[in-house]
């Protein structure tokens, strides 16, 4: 049972990280310039993008608003790609309150005869949340890529680097989930124990 704690407590960590790096929006910091060997990166802290808000620095407020509702003043920097990302993000952290739910449900229940099942669900979401939280930064990274298909550390932001994080950690969570989803497998219980058993 501890091993499914330290899953739970993972998922917990993920799910924070990962509702703090879509919430702040220093994810890609755009080249306004080709890299190459005279320019080898042009990233400028006043020109960024995020999962929900832009910012291209424009001193006429052009493209520095929220991207998920369609606006005039965004209109030239809402990329389908963008819009994809966010709602793959409100998709995401939605599943992840219900994991966090569906694990702390468990914590509490534990009934034997639904434990394999129940926890066997938990991993499978786990897993479907870390691809989805991959596919936005791989996304977010893949498509700010320059005119010559570079992107240097310096145009990645903080939020990335964070979201990058709370994916592993629903990696590290999946495997824990499924050690012990494996351990509950191998357990011997007699029949008669089982039927009289309510929680572990």
């Amino acid at each position: 049972m501890a091993l499914f704690f330290v899953g739970y407590l993972i998922s917990v960590t993920s799910t924070i990280a990962f509702i703090v790096a879509i919430l702040t929006s220093r994810w890609i910091y755009p080249n306004n310039l080709p890299v190459d060997n005279n320019h080898p990166t042009s990233a400028n802290e006043t020109n960024y993008r995020g999962i929900f808000y832009v910012d291209e620095g424009h001193p006429n407020q052009t493209c520095r608003d929220w991207i998920l509702i369609y606006k005039d003043s965004v209109a030239t920097c809402r990329p389908t790609y963008a819009v994809a990302c966010a709602s793959l993000a409100i998709v995401a952290s939605s599943l992840s309150i219900i994991l966090l739910w569906l694990a702390g449900g468990y914590l509490y229940i534990r009934r034997r005869r639904l434990a394999p099942t129940f926890v066997t669900i938990i991993a499978l979401l786990t897993l479907l949340i870390f691809w989805i939280s991959a596919i936005i930064w791989v996304v977010m990274i893949t498509m700010n890529r320059d005119i010559n298909y570079k992107i240097g550390r310096e145009n990645i932001g903080f939020s990335t680097w964070i979201a990058v994080g709370a994916s592993g950690g629903y990696l590290l969570a999946f495997l824990t989930f499924i050690i012990y989803r494996i351990g509950l497998s191998r357990q011997r219980i007699p029949k008669e124990a089982m039927l009289n058993s309510r929680r572990f």
